[in-house]
């Protein structure tokens, strides 16, 4: 399915819309992603994506990228994605809601589809729909919401809708790569928190069986992705009801997610104290790539308290991106100090640089920040 015209706005510099920036441009749309700071939409090219890789340095570089009107960017837009980074704490996400689109709503054109990526809680998607309601002259007819899952799963994934959709989602199948299935918000919010509450459910469940192991046989999770969707936890226990079940549940769960980093801790203590390093002369060194620009600001606020965390019982602690290690050639340096424990926070990260370090004359301890804790040998 395609339209005549063919327009994508993205609400937010995220790194999340501009994945899905990317793959609406190679399909031929005129894209835009409109700084939500300055509501400054800037349009992008094709050929700008293959240039860049990673919405970072997209916006570090200096592009050539045509700024437009945001009026024109929300008025032409058959799609608008609606991601934006959230820049509070969470109990105050619905403000931030509320006063982006009190301004993108009333700009809304007929027929246009309103595309929500973003953590929402119990009864977030109603809440949005009575924004917009609140906001737009259309009638329910006469647009279309529609609610993406926090995560996509390989074989289904249930998205909530409300208005007029018509065949939009085939295009957003087609362009996301899975395979979507319609349902009503109130089904669509139910799947969303099951998937949330099962995944961290595993994440802990392993956390709790697991510890104390030295090595664990099944599938390792790693430090972010404990964090990368804590976010949307969160969320459910800020809206849920007290004394309800649910945010019982989610309170557990968050108090054992916010133990890990203690436990990593104490096992870079045993490690450095087994390799007879004192905490004033070790080296440590946090590899944790992210970005600056996620929709969901715990992955990014994990890795700054996890660097205090460190720093509160290590002297000589710094935290990179790998992309930052190779650029200063942290590890091709010659280092004062003998050995350099390096923590690996992902599986990207620890694949990046597993080979590099037995590579090195310098004897490195790579650390792999999982459940349970593990070293490279």
């Amino acid at each position: 399915m395609a339209w005549n015209k063919k327009h994508l706005a993205v609400y937010g510099l995220s790194t999340e819309g501009y994945q899905i920036a990317m793959k609406f441009s190679e399909r031929g749309y005129e894209t835009t992603i409109v700084d939500e700071r300055l509501n400054s939409p800037i349009k992008l090219e094709r050929r700008s994506f293959s240039r860049n890789k990673t919405v970072d340095e997209f916006f570090e570089e200096d592009n050539l990228a045509e700024i437009t009107s945001l009026q024109d960017s929300i008025s032409c837009a058959n799609f608008i994605i609606y991601c934006p980074k959230i820049r509070c704490d969470t109990s105050e996400i619905y403000y931030q809601y509320d006063r982006s689109l009190k301004e993108i709503v009333p700009l809304l054109s007929k027929n246009t589809i309103l595309v929500f990526w973003i953590p929402l809680g119990l009864d977030g998607q109603s809440q949005i729909i009575s924004m917009v309601q609140k906001y737009t002259n259309l009638k329910d007819n006469q647009y279309g919401l529609v609610f993406l899952p926090p995560f996509f799963d390989e074989k289904l994934n249930v998205v909530g809708s409300f208005g007029n959709t018509s065949n939009s989602l085939e295009i957003l199948s087609e362009v996301i790569g899975r395979k979507i299935l319609t349902s009503t918000v109130e089904e669509a919010e139910r799947v969303f928190c099951n998937k949330i509450l099962d995944k961290f459910s595993n994440f802990t469940s392993k956390f709790i069986t697991l510890s104390g192991l030295n090595y664990a046989s099944e599938e390792l999770f790693y430090y972010n992705d404990l964090f990368y969707y804590y976010t949307d936890l969160k969320m459910i226990y800020n809206t849920s009801k007290r004394s309800s079940q649910i945010k019982s549940f989610s309170s557990s769960l968050m108090r054992i997610v916010e133990s890990y980093p203690k436990s990593l801790l104490n096992y870079i203590k045993d490690t450095t104290k087994e390799m007879n390093v004192k905490p004033s002369r070790a080296k440590i060194t946090i590899l944790w790539s992210k970005s600056n620009y996620h929709v969901r600001p715990d992955l990014e606020r994990a890795a700054s308290d996890f660097l205090s965390l460190i720093q509160d019982v290590f002297v000589d602690v710094k935290i990179f991106s790998f992309r930052e290690l190779v650029e200063q050639k942290i590890l091709s340096t010659t280092l004062s100090r003998d050995p350099n424990f390096l923590i690996t926070c992902s599986e990207t990260d620890f694949n990046n640089i597993k080979d590099k370090a037995k590579e090195k004359e310098q004897t490195i301890i790579v650390i792999k920040a999982t459940l349970p804790p593990s070293r490279l040998t």
